[in-house]
């Protein structure tokens, strides 16, 4: 891409602000938000003038500021779902003033805050909360991961290198199948492999009230075993007026972008209605590397006097060449001679750090899956509260590959032999249901919240055959199956949390958890190279034990300490992988029967944590410092093995014993109401204790001692924004530690510590254009253009190293309209 246009978008950008730099200074009104019943700040409420059509929204806790407003008397408004509307007359010259809001029904995503949702200065965790606002201006089109890594000890990479597509996260060093990931309260972890298909959710952002980052083992007690953390997701599409909203922009790399949203408001005090559309493309940093998304969001809510019902349906189809094959180090350094398993890139590919390995074009993934929630809410009266959460997702979709090389008798073809090419196309038809009820009674000093949780999962798996070349004989007839098998997995839990204050400033938090997870796989119809039918039965038992202390010795500052357990269950494929055609199932089980050929005893091992965390927050009118450190004790992690399976799955191996530990800070501050300064810094401690890995080779390696592979030594990260009446400018900083792509610690076998550096501009066209709902950004990604890589492992051979390349500077500008 040519540079050229670097130089003239700055100009172009600051000539765009400089004249808002000067705007004289009128008068100022501040306040916070609260609910009158609880005291709980109300975030995201909308604050408005309506005479001089200026309006903000609410922060996270409930605070709010609006400037440049003649010093006179004027009406003000406050509006949030679920409360009634407060107008009151004010002057703006030294008020701070105090709104209380009178709930009249309850805002569908309390729903989940009493079994999911930490609270600031009482729940005995780490986290963070970034807030629609703080989406809002960092969102332009890439997916939910990326916008996360603002919070400590978060970390995302893509593998077309531009952050759209198949995007991955990672907290404190744990991969997103051991981070618990919630929307609205609904489980949204594969119960087969864990893992969180942000592919599936586009644009989700665009809907995103809030999100709410926990590390550790945290506060939610149903849903994926938290290990690392957990992401909890609040959509939020109700705006007490009536609105349409238009999106659209354009940036590098050909991504584009077109949103179309309707909102209802409030209707006779009882209905909202909304619905989103949008569609986002691009071709990807990497070469052949584009994805092609679609997304819809309809929601649908009805408040009563004591009850709430609330219905999303919301997901898209989505198309993406596959790109998650890194490339060695020498083709990123542009070595023309370095062949890659034997071949060079073809055609007109180049060698270069853009080149995907994938050159076939029909290599892409095809999947949809909706998703349908059912949130109820029943409140008779302020000391009781039902709760039920029901969901249902609905996956299908397929990838094709072409391989080389391949065995015959490995896709159960007559002849001996190796076909020179081979195309397959890979199945899944997924089922996923569930519920979630839950019941709190508030008391004198506390409250008490039971619940459980029922999950169902039945999924078919196939894979076909659509061409041979050369063709191992007549027999062969495109769409012929490999393998064909069916996993089921049934989830039953209870819960129960108590949050007690026994005392002004003190809150204690208790919490159990029990849960029986049973994994089936049945119905294989083909044998694996070694003639065994595979099937098993397994069931784990699951206790996880919470306990919390949470101090407030004065009004600014707060303390906690905790110690938490936890267990996860190996995945589907750890227990046996029905697809690997070479796979022993005497190498998965401890008892295995070759006459009936059911699997007994995996032999991966759940693994188990211990969490000890300790934090303090002090916070101010204009600041606010975090503090947390923790110690996380394992035995039997279940760890990255430091290389990839055909299909891109990361190998893993059960390690005895491994310690997690680290500090995390993080900072604030608005020294100038203007002018807003965050910034966090977390580092991490993450080393084998006790580990012997197996090379393939067969021979034993001593990784005792070694640093855990698969994340940075440190993350930081800095924010700074400048907010005038009609413009604002932001800067965001963010560094990454060496990190290592296998468990042997070596240079070469690691990614280089890195800092990037992002800049984005807002302008508010209204008073040019007469339209106060018109604003236009740009976003320059990479200002340096630093040269860096994001992810790695190694190659099928267990010893190159392969890296995934991040982008070089990139923009993106859009406009929005609201009306």
């Amino acid at each position: 891409m040519k540079k050229t246009w670097f130089y003239p978008a700055i100009v172009a950008l600051t000539a765009g602000l400089w004249p808002c730099v000067g705007n004289t200074e009128a008068g100022i009104l501040s306040g916070r938000i609260v609910d009158a019943q609880t005291g709980v700040p109300v975030a995201a409420a909308t604050v408005r003038v309506p005479d001089r059509h200026i309006g903000v929204v609410a922060d996270s806790n409930g605070g709010f500021v609006i400037d440049n407003i003649p010093e006179e008397w004027m009406t003000l408004t406050v509006h949030h779902v679920g409360y009634r509307s407060w107008r009151q007359t004010v002057f703006p010259v030294g008020q701070n003033i105090v709104v209380n809001l009178e709930p009249v029904i309850l805002p569908g995503q309390g729903i989940v805050v009493t079994a999911s949702r930490a609270v600031r200065g009482e729940s005995p965790v780490a986290f963070e909360n970034m807030t629609r606002q703080e989406i809002s201006q960092a969102h332009y089109a890439q997916d939910v991961p990326q916008l996360l890594t603002e919070s400590p000890g978060v970390y995302a990479y893509s593998d077309n290198g531009n952050n759209i597509g198949y995007t991955y996260l990672s907290v404190r060093g744990f991969p997103q199948r051991r981070v618990s990931v919630l929307i609205n309260g609904v489980p949204l972890n594969d119960p087969e492999s864990h893992e969180v298909y942000w592919i599936d959710l586009p644009d989700l952002a665009e809907n995103l009230q809030d999100a709410q980052i926990q590390r550790g083992v945290g506060t939610t007690l149903y849903g994926a075993n938290s290990m690392g953390g957990t992401i909890s997701l609040l959509t939020n599409s109700f705006s007490p007026v009536r609105q349409l909203s238009f999106t659209s922009g354009a940036g590098s790399y050909g991504t584009r972008k077109f949103s179309l949203a309707l909102n209802s408001g409030l209707i006779d005090d009882r209905y909202a209605l909304y619905g989103r559309f949008s569609r986002i493309v691009s071709d990807g940093y990497r070469q052949n590397a584009w994805t092609d998304l679609w997304s819809y969001f309809f929601s649908a809510t009805r408040f009563d006097a004591k009850w709430t019902n609330h219905l999303n349906v919301f997901g898209g189809p989505e198309q993406t060449h596959l790109a998650y094959k890194g490339i060695p180090r020498p083709f990123i350094d542009g070595d023309t001679t370095f062949t890659f398993n034997g071949r060079q890139p073809t055609g007109n590919k180049s060698i270069d750090r853009r080149y995907n390995p994938f050159e076939w074009n029909g290599e892409t993934d095809n999947f949809n899956q909706p998703q349908y929630q059912l949130i109820s809410e029943f409140q008779p009266d302020s000391s009781w509260l039902f709760e039920n959460t029901s969901f249902y997702i609905k996956g299908k979709g397929y990838y094709d590959q072409l391989r080389f090389g391949q065995k015959y008798k490995k896709y159960h073809l007559f002849g001996p032999g190796r076909a020179d090419q081979l195309a397959r196309r890979r199945w899944v038809d997924n089922d996923f249901w569930g519920f979630v009820p839950k019941v709190t009674r508030r008391h004198e000093g506390g409250a008490l919240t039971i619940g459980g949780e029922v999950q169902r999962l039945s999924a078919d798996h196939w894979a076909e055959v659509w061409s041979v070349v050369p063709a191992p004989d007549s027999h062969f007839v495109p769409g012929q199956k490999y393998y064909d098998y069916q996993g089921r997995k049934t989830v039953v839990s209870g819960f129960a949390q108590e949050v007690y204050s026994p005392l002004s400033g003190i809150t204690l938090t208790g919490a159990v958890q029990y849960s029986i997870k049973e994994y089936h796989l049945d119905n294989s119809r083909f044998p694996n190279g070694l003639g065994q039918m595979v099937s098993h039965g397994t069931r784990y038992k699951i206790w996880s034990p919470r306990f919390g202390l949470t101090i407030r010795p004065v009004r600014d500052l707060s303390l906690f300490g905790s110690i938490s357990a936890n267990r996860q269950e190996p995945t589907n494929d750890e227990i046996f992988d029905p697809q690997d055609y070479d796979a022993n199932a005497r190498d998965f089980f401890r008892n295995f029967d070759s006459t009936t050929g059911v699997g007994r005893d995996p032999i991966m091992k759940p693994e188990r944590l211990a969490d000890y965390e300790f934090g303090t927050t002090f916070q101010r009118d204009r600041w606010q410092l975090t503090a947390n450190l923790f110690r996380m004790t394992f035995r039997d992690e279940i760890v990255y093995n430091g290389t990839l399976s055909d299909d891109g799955v990361p190998l893993r191996a059960n390690a005895p014993s491994s310690t997690h530990q680290g500090i995390e800070l993080s900072v604030r501050m608005s020294p100038w109401k203007r002018l807003t300064l965050s910034g966090n810094l977390s580092i991490n401690d993450n080393t084998f204790s006790k580990f012997t890995e197996y090379a393939w080779s067969g021979d034993t390696i001593n990784r005792s001692g070694n640093v855990v592979a698969g994340f940075p030594k440190h993350l930081a990260n800095l924010r700074v924004t400048y907010e005038q009446r009609y413009a604002g400018i932001s800067g965001h900083i963010f560094s990454a530690g060496r990190s290592y792509i296998d468990n042997s610690n070596s240079p070469s076998a690691s990614i280089a510590p890195y800092t990037v550096i992002d800049l984005r501009g807002e302008i508010k066209l209204g008073p040019v254009a007469g339209w106060d709902g018109l604003s236009a950004f740009g976003q320059i990604n990479n200002l340096t253009n630093q040269s860096y890589e994001t992810g790695g492992y190694l190659d099928d051979d267990g010893t190159t190293p392969l890296f995934l390349p991040a982008a070089k500077r990139n923009f993106y500008v859009g406009l929005k309209v609201n009306l």
